[in-house]
């Protein structure tokens, strides 16, 4: 339970990428998120004066967007190097891609790592993050996106299944008509308590509904 426990916390570091120092943003679970990296070089905001707030439906279509976003950390944990790189790419702006991609890297290898160590099956272990509900709000570059959802991560042979609730929040801009990611931080909780007397099911058995199509995937 130690060993997913350590390699769950690692998955939460997915996306977590410093920059913009003493932001001090708090996500509706009240705790104080990790900071949002700062607007890249093809942001409006670094090539030009600050643009009008977003029309209502750009702002359902960035929040769509960045939902489908949160929903694929299964996959980009899952790919390879060279294709996780390129699946980031598909979503994050030019600038702010390798930055997200590096530091997601570097926490999937040391889960991976310490999962290997533990003579774990890697190619049994399954992630999945599911959005549960999100807001946006229009800001002078795009399309602010909150996201709270539930992080699974199931490695047979290891004891139980694992959990974790957190918010993430996305800085959504338009580019060439598709909405992309131009920062992401996330945060711990809000997190629901679990029943006082709940079962609790091995990592084989969470496994089995792990494997299926996400709901709501296009």
């Amino acid at each position: 339970m130690a060993v997913v426990g350590g390699a769950l916390a690692t998955v939460m570091l997915v996306g977590v990428i410093v920059a913009r120092a003493g932001s001090g943003d708090t996500g509706p679970d009240g705790n104080t998120s990790a900071s949002v990296a700062g607007p890249s070089a093809s942001s409006p905001s670094a090539t030009g004066p600050s643009t009008p707030a977003a029309p209502n439906a750009s702002i359902d279509e960035a929040q769509d967007a960045a939902i489908k976003v949160v929903g694929r950390t299964g996959e980009v944990v899952a790919a390879g190097f060279i294709s996780r790189r390129e699946l980031i790419e598909m979503f994050t702006t030019r600038s702010f891609g390798p930055t997200f991609a590096d530091e997601t890297g570097r926490a999937i290898d040391a889960m991976l790592i310490e999962l290997g160590s533990r003579e774990v099956d890697l190619a049994d272990v399954v992630v999945r993050e599911q959005p549960i509900t999100s807001t946006a709000s229009a800001t002078s570059d795009g399309v602010q996106v909150r996201v709270w959802s539930v992080l699974i991560i199931a490695a047979p042979g290891t004891g139980p299944g694992r959990q974790v609730w957190r918010t993430v929040k996305l800085d959504m801009v338009q580019h060439d008509g598709v909405w992309l990611v131009d920062g992401w931080a996330s945060s711990p909780g809000p997190t629901p308590s679990p029943p006082a007397e709940g079962v609790v099911d091995s990592a084989e058995s969470v496994a089995v509904p792990l494997s299926w199509d996400p709901v709501g995937a296009s």
